[in-house]
């Protein structure tokens, strides 16, 4: 699920209703289609949030062996 911070001075207005049209504040932290929606009409920046990151581990490297004297 993504987060997003506000950032519109105005604030945003949206209907996740559908019939009811909502007004979240400058700097207000949404969530879910709101999110979507805001950062879509550049009214919101993404945030990070690192619970949904996951590391990524590469492979162990494994060296080739030496070559001996004959």
């Amino acid at each position: 699920m993504r987060k997003a911070k506000i950032t519109k001075p105005n604030g945003y207005k949206c209907a996740p209703s559908g019939h009811t049209v909502i007004t979240v504040p400058f700097g207000a932290v949404v969530e879910g289609q709101i999110a979507e929606w805001a950062l879509a009409d550049k009214a919101a920046s993404a945030m990070f949030d690192p619970v949904a990151e996951r590391k990524v581990v590469a492979p162990t490297e494994t060296k080739a062996k030496r070559k001996g004297k004959k």
